[in-house]
């Protein structure tokens, strides 16, 4: 297995296991405070852990990464397609429960258009425009957190703020790798990934121990 798709199927692993923790911990906190963004967490983050932890396996049977598979390697095509939509359903779920703390029962977010028809624009435009929802998507989780923030409707964190940060900025560099075709960008991003989801565990297990704040 080359050392890059090494590094990445263990970056990728040890993602998805801090994924499931944070749904875990962030579902223990939500029975304290009943809270719509710790739920959404929840649930969105046992999405990304499920879904990283199958894209890790892909990496491990294959030992190859998917800007090095386009062109002939259909079952990591197959396997990615399936991991980019579980990750857009998550964050769409995700911004849902930040809309419902924003707004209420007022609330209304569509679901992203690249859910449906993907199939006519072949893979590779799904791959970008899945990252390219995912951006939309974590940008409004991020705006909508700073104006909860600002308004001081909930005590939580800034750490949750840099995790949707990190996971913004982790995107970005997804969508240059896939554009690139670039080996050393995807590995980057999923390093920056980890880090954001290591930043959002820290902030729930924190918030389980002591209570939101």
């Amino acid at each position: 297995m080359p050392t890059v798709a090494l590094l990445a199927f263990a970056l990728n692993f040890v993602s998805g296991l801090v994924a499931l923790l944070t749904s875990y911990y962030a579902y223990r906190s939500n029975r304290l405070v009943d809270s719509s963004v710790l739920r959404a967490i929840s649930v969105g983050f046992m999405l990304l852990g499920v879904g990283l932890l199958a894209d890790a396996g892909t990496e491990l049977f294959t030992g190859h990464l998917v800007v090095e598979s386009y062109a002939d390697r259909v079952f990591v095509l197959y396997a990615t397609f399936t991991y980019l939509t579980i990750q857009m359903v998550a964050y769409l779920v995700i911004a849902l429960g930040y809309a419902r703390a924003a707004y209420g029962g007022q609330a209304r977010l569509a679901a992203p258009a690249a859910l449906v028809g993907s199939a006519a624009i072949g893979l590779f435009g799904y791959t970008l425009l899945s990252y390219f929802v995912a951006l939309v998507l974590l940008g409004f989780v991020v705006f909508q957190g700073l104006l909860l923030r600002s308004g001081e409707k909930n005590r939580f964190s800034g750490m949750v703020m840099l995790a949707f940060v990190l996971l913004l900025t982790a995107h970005l560099v997804f969508l240059g790798s896939v554009l690139a075709l670039s080996e050393g960008l995807l590995l980057v991003g999923i390093g920056v990934q980890f880090l954001g989801f290591l930043s959002l565990l820290m902030f729930v297990v924190r918030s389980e121990v002591v209570g939101p704040g």
